[in-house]
């Protein structure tokens, strides 16, 4: 079964990487991340082609997230009620760190709620847009060259992770240690 998705994938080629990347894009629930590793793996594109692609795929993602952007413009205030705690969380995340927080939040799961908080608040489309393109890049980018590395071995790649979690957690929560020291520094020098 999974052959038959990753020769789906590759017929369809770059523009299904594209779709996956505009639904994700969109704050629709969707499984990208597993998506986009398999076109890392099919696509193989090696460093300076995933470095383009991964622009283009930061493309993609920037202009469908503008939908959730302008709907939370002008619908603010109808928002279902099993949206409240991740809008309450991104609020909380938004109000914390600012506009930064755009392109802070992109990687991780609060990523498509902020898109409704930033156009609750009036942010800026371009300052929006800039920064959504920012925060996504460097996770399009890595999820790219993931896909290229573990070659589709799905056995090796579950094996990195169970061995190796503990040190990307740990790198992970140094780097947003990091970034929160350096905004709080800004905003108190300010």
């Amino acid at each position: 079964m999974i052959q038959q998705l990753l020769d789906w994938l590759g017929a369809i080629g770059k523009p299904g990487l594209y779709i996956v990347m505009l639904l994700e894009g969109s704050s629709l629930p969707f499984p990208g991340v597993i998506l986009v590793l398999s076109f890392g793996y099919i696509l193989s594109p090696g460093y300076w082609n995933t470095a383009l692609l991964a622009v283009e795929m930061s493309m993609c993602y920037s202009l469908a997230s503008l939908v959730p952007y302008f709907l939370a413009m002008k619908l603010e205030g109808y928002f279902p009620e099993r949206f409240k705690k991740g809008l309450d969380k991104a609020k909380s995340f938004f109000k914390q760190y600012g506009i930064w927080s755009i392109a802070l939040s992109r990687p991780f799961g609060i990523g498509n709620y902020i898109s409704f908080v930033a156009g609750m608040s009036n942010v800026s489309v371009v300052k929006y847009a800039i920064l959504t393109f920012v925060g996504i890049y460097p996770w399009a980018y890595v999820m790219i060259m993931l896909g290229d590395y573990f070659n589709g071995n799905y056995e090796r790649f579950r094996s990195f992770f169970s061995s190796s979690s503990v040190y990307v957690y740990i790198g992970l929560v140094i780097a947003v240690i990091g970034i929160a020291f350096i905004l709080y520094y800004k905003k108190v020098r300010n």
